[in-house]
Protein backbone atom coordinates (compact mmCIF):
# COMPACT_ATOMS: atom_id res chain seq x y z
CA UNK A 1 0.00 0.00 0.00
CA UNK A 2 2.48 2.26 1.22
CA UNK A 3 4.65 1.51 -2.23
CA UNK A 4 1.31 2.40 -4.36
CA UNK A 5 1.30 5.91 -2.33
CA UNK A 6 4.73 6.69 -2.67
CA UNK A 7 4.36 6.01 -6.48
CA UNK A 8 1.37 7.96 -7.24
CA UNK A 9 3.10 10.99 -5.35
CA UNK A 10 5.94 10.36 -8.19
CA UNK A 11 4.17 10.67 -10.85
CA UNK A 12 0.99 13.69 -9.32
CA UNK A 13 3.92 15.74 -8.01
CA UNK A 14 5.49 16.69 -11.81
CA UNK A 15 2.07 17.38 -13.02
CA UNK A 16 0.91 19.83 -9.84
CA UNK A 17 4.60 21.42 -10.36
CA UNK A 18 3.96 21.84 -14.21
CA UNK A 19 0.36 23.28 -13.25
CA UNK A 20 1.67 25.50 -10.83
CA UNK A 21 4.52 27.00 -12.83
CA UNK A 22 2.24 27.57 -16.16
CA UNK A 23 0.47 29.91 -13.88
CA UNK A 24 -0.55 32.85 -15.41
CA UNK A 25 1.60 35.92 -14.76
CA UNK A 26 -0.74 38.91 -13.39
CA UNK A 27 0.38 42.35 -15.15
CA UNK A 28 -1.25 44.80 -16.11
CA UNK A 29 -3.64 45.00 -19.74
CA UNK A 30 -3.00 48.08 -22.29
CA UNK A 31 -5.97 50.56 -22.48
CA UNK A 32 -7.81 51.29 -25.08
CA UNK A 33 -7.52 54.40 -25.19
CA UNK A 34 -10.87 56.57 -26.59
CA UNK A 35 -12.35 53.25 -26.54
CA UNK A 36 -12.92 51.31 -23.27
CA UNK A 37 -14.97 52.29 -20.69
CA UNK A 38 -14.40 52.82 -17.03
CA UNK A 39 -15.36 50.43 -14.72
CA UNK A 40 -16.89 52.88 -12.15
CA UNK A 41 -18.15 56.08 -13.86
CA UNK A 42 -18.64 54.30 -17.18
CA UNK A 43 -16.74 57.34 -19.50
CA UNK A 44 -14.53 56.52 -22.11
CA UNK A 45 -10.88 56.50 -20.33
CA UNK A 46 -9.18 58.46 -23.23
CA UNK A 47 -6.05 60.27 -21.02
CA UNK A 48 -3.17 57.94 -20.54
CA UNK A 49 -2.16 60.18 -17.90
CA UNK A 50 -4.20 58.67 -15.52
CA UNK A 51 -5.94 55.35 -16.51
CA UNK A 52 -5.62 52.87 -14.03
CA UNK A 53 -6.21 49.28 -13.32
CA UNK A 54 -7.25 46.87 -10.28
CA UNK A 55 -6.26 42.95 -11.44
CA UNK A 56 -8.00 40.07 -9.50
CA UNK A 57 -5.93 36.92 -8.67
CA UNK A 58 -7.51 35.50 -12.06
CA UNK A 59 -5.92 37.63 -14.51
CA UNK A 60 -9.55 39.78 -15.03
CA UNK A 61 -8.64 43.12 -15.38
CA UNK A 62 -10.53 46.55 -14.41
CA UNK A 63 -10.35 49.70 -16.16
CA UNK A 64 -10.79 53.31 -14.79
CA UNK A 65 -10.41 56.70 -16.34
CA UNK A 66 -8.75 58.26 -13.08
CA UNK A 67 -7.13 57.38 -9.71
CA UNK A 68 -10.30 58.43 -7.81
CA UNK A 69 -12.20 55.93 -9.66
CA UNK A 70 -9.95 52.90 -9.46
CA UNK A 71 -9.56 54.02 -5.44
CA UNK A 72 -13.81 54.29 -5.13
CA UNK A 73 -13.99 51.20 -6.95
CA UNK A 74 -11.59 49.48 -4.66
CA UNK A 75 -13.19 50.82 -1.15
CA UNK A 76 -16.57 49.64 -2.37
CA UNK A 77 -15.50 46.22 -3.25
CA UNK A 78 -16.38 43.51 -1.14
CA UNK A 79 -13.93 40.70 -1.89
CA UNK A 80 -11.14 41.85 -1.04
CA UNK A 81 -9.07 39.52 -1.17
CA UNK A 82 -9.86 38.19 -4.79
CA UNK A 83 -7.89 41.51 -5.58
CA UNK A 84 -4.30 40.77 -7.07
CA UNK A 85 -2.99 44.30 -7.29
CA UNK A 86 -3.55 47.84 -8.59
CA UNK A 87 -2.06 49.91 -10.99
CA UNK A 88 -2.10 53.92 -11.59
CA UNK A 89 0.78 55.54 -14.45
CA UNK A 90 3.02 57.74 -13.76
CA UNK A 91 2.05 61.17 -15.16
CA UNK A 92 5.24 62.01 -16.39
CA UNK A 93 6.10 58.32 -18.49
CA UNK A 94 2.45 56.69 -18.72
CA UNK A 95 4.12 53.91 -17.35
CA UNK A 96 2.12 51.66 -14.78
CA UNK A 97 3.26 51.33 -11.08
CA UNK A 98 2.02 50.07 -8.14
CA UNK A 99 -0.56 52.29 -6.37
CA UNK A 100 0.45 51.71 -3.39
CA UNK A 101 3.62 52.13 -4.05
CA UNK A 102 3.18 55.18 -5.93
CA UNK A 103 3.28 59.12 -4.73
CA UNK A 104 0.40 61.22 -5.46
CA UNK A 105 0.52 65.21 -6.37
CA UNK A 106 -3.68 66.28 -5.41
CA UNK A 107 -3.57 69.60 -6.97
CA UNK A 108 -6.80 72.00 -8.60
CA UNK A 109 -3.82 73.26 -11.03
CA UNK A 110 -3.88 69.93 -12.66
CA UNK A 111 -7.42 68.47 -13.34
CA UNK A 112 -7.94 64.61 -13.65
CA UNK A 113 -10.90 63.84 -15.40
CA UNK A 114 -13.39 63.14 -12.48
CA UNK A 115 -12.40 66.63 -10.92
CA UNK A 116 -10.47 64.98 -7.86
CA UNK A 117 -7.08 66.32 -9.41
CA UNK A 118 -4.85 63.63 -8.22
CA UNK A 119 -1.93 62.57 -10.60
CA UNK A 120 0.41 59.36 -9.44
CA UNK A 121 4.25 59.63 -9.91
CA UNK A 122 6.72 56.95 -9.29
CA UNK A 123 9.22 58.51 -7.71
CA UNK A 124 9.02 61.77 -5.20
CA UNK A 125 11.94 64.04 -7.21
CA UNK A 126 10.01 63.82 -9.93
CA UNK A 127 6.69 64.53 -8.31
CA UNK A 128 8.31 67.80 -6.45
CA UNK A 129 9.50 69.20 -9.85
CA UNK A 130 6.02 68.91 -10.76
CA UNK A 131 4.45 70.44 -7.78
CA UNK A 132 7.14 73.56 -7.68
CA UNK A 133 4.86 74.61 -11.12
CA UNK A 134 1.64 73.82 -9.87
CA UNK A 135 1.69 73.83 -5.88
CA UNK A 136 -0.61 71.37 -4.57
CA UNK A 137 0.24 68.72 -1.45
CA UNK A 138 1.63 64.70 -1.53
CA UNK A 139 -0.25 62.30 -0.69
CA UNK A 140 0.65 58.35 -0.95
CA UNK A 141 -2.20 55.42 -1.50
CA UNK A 142 -3.64 55.57 1.63
CA UNK A 143 -4.59 59.13 2.40
CA UNK A 144 -6.27 59.13 -1.22
CA UNK A 145 -8.53 56.16 -0.37
CA UNK A 146 -9.31 58.98 3.00
CA UNK A 147 -9.81 61.51 0.56
CA UNK A 148 -11.59 60.02 -2.26
CA UNK A 149 -13.87 58.37 0.51
CA UNK A 150 -14.47 61.74 2.12
CA UNK A 151 -15.03 63.96 -0.82
CA UNK A 152 -16.54 61.58 -2.68
CA UNK A 153 -18.31 58.68 -1.54
CA UNK A 154 -19.60 59.94 1.42
CA UNK A 155 -20.99 62.94 -0.46
CA UNK A 156 -22.34 60.78 -3.14
CA UNK A 157 -24.14 58.51 -0.57
CA UNK A 158 -25.45 62.13 1.34
CA UNK A 159 -26.52 63.63 -1.68
CA UNK A 160 -28.59 60.07 -2.95
CA UNK A 161 -30.06 59.75 0.37
CA UNK A 162 -31.31 63.56 0.37
CA UNK A 163 -32.90 63.25 -3.17
CA UNK A 164 -34.83 60.27 -1.53
CA UNK A 165 -36.19 61.81 1.12
CA UNK A 166 -37.54 65.00 -1.00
Amino acid sequence: MIKKIKILLMLVAPAFLLLVSCEREVKPVPINYGQDECEYCRMKITDPRYGSELLLKTGKAYKFDSVECLAAFYIEYKDKNKIHSLWVPDFLTKQFIPAKKAYYLHTRNLPSPMGMNLSAFKNIQELEKVKKQYGGEVLNWEQVLNLVKKEWIEKKHKMMHHHMNM
